[in-house]
């Protein structure tokens, strides 16, 4: 029989491991789905170019590998029916996805199917850590457990591994936020206008802070489609979930709507910016002495006793034997 520390011991490895290595996987799955499906719906199109010719409402969309069917999940009824009961759970998920810069068609759907993937692992773990050990307890509490910790647990650890993706995202947008107010004074300053000059900057971007990158891209996308300029903020401002970037489209919907200068707002924009990086990394710099406590009471205090005392404590000892 296997130690019960043990065998929690392995139950907090695995959760580690696997809240670790589940976003790579998610990704190189996306990558993966995504690839395998413009593959299919090119050589749809390719095959059955002569069959959509004189089709017309869902019939094409169906031949070109479109579908219309269901709400929202499409024909998978267990998530549609969670979403008919549950909307406020399925909008709280929705707005974790575009944080997390996840905005395919499928990604709900595909939300939903790794929570209930995470949720059957860990009952499984559960069910063979409980079922493998002499605990004396009953089967079906077991199996009972097993529901309780695979509900709770999928679904908090799916929510905590697309949060992780979501920090990540807004750490590398909140970096390149003074770069962008910086780019947006030059590019106003020469003429450009707004939208031209949001491109330009994405453009400038794409190696630097991609992620800032694409979301600037969209933004001027959504500028020449939506009129509505309040709107395209707004949309930004819910992608982004970054208080730099607040500040700026405020700072630019206001410009637009009541016709001020753009450059000027943007300079004082810029400096504000750049102050706060600079108050950020004195702070840094004076947690600094508080955070090597530790590791110096750790790691080189007892190091510096045993440099010093230790010839004194060898010495006393040969002289006590010598005596």
């Amino acid at each position: 029989m296997r130690e019960p520390f043990l065998d929690i011991i392995t139950l907090f490895v695995t959760l580690a491991v696997y809240i670790w290595v589940k976003p790579y996987a998610n990704a190189w799955t996306y990558k993966m789905v995504s690839s395998i499906r413009v593959a299919t719906r090119i050589r749809k199109v390719g095959v059955q170019a002569s069959e959509v010719e004189g089709n017309l409402g869902d019939e094409e969309d169906e031949n070109i590998g479109l579908s219309k069917k269901g709400p929202m999940f499409g024909e998978n009824k267990l998530f549609n029916f969670i979403g008919e009961r549950y909307p406020d759970l399925i909008e709280n998920m929705k707005l974790l996805l575009v944080k997390a810069g996840i905005r395919h068609d499928s990604a709900m759907e595909e939300f939903m199917t790794a929570k209930f993937t995470s949720g059957l692992a860990i009952f499984l773990i559960i069910l063979l850590l409980l079922g493998t050990n002499d605990f004396d307890i009953p089967f079906y509490l077991t199996c009972l457990i097993g529901v309780i910790g695979g509900i709770i647990g999928g679904h908090k650890l799916t929510d905590l591994n697309y949060e992780m993706i979501a920090n990540q995202r807004k750490e590398a947008i909140d970096k390149g936020v003074p770069d962008l107010v910086d780019l947006l004074v030059i590019c106003t300053e020469s003429g450009l206008d707004l939208t031209k000059s949001i491109r330009r900057i994405a453009r400038e971007m794409r190696t630097s802070n991609p992620v800032l990158a694409d979301e600037l891209s969209l933004t001027s996308i959504e500028l020449e489609m939506i009129p509505d300029h309040r709107q395209v903020f707004t949309n930004l401002e819910n992608r982004t979930d970054c208080l730099e970037i607040k500040t700026i489209s405020k700072t630019l919907s206001q410009a637009l709507e009541y016709g001020s200068s753009l450059s000027t707002s943007l300079k004082e924009l810029a400096v504000e910016a750049r102050e706060k990086r600079m108050l950020e990394a004195e702070g840094k710099a004076a947690q600094a002495p508080t955070l090597l406590t530790l590791p110096m009471m750790f790691f080189i205090m007892p190091c510096l006793f045993i440099v010093m005392l230790g010839p004194v404590i060898i010495g006393m000892l040969d002289s006590f034997s010598s005596k």
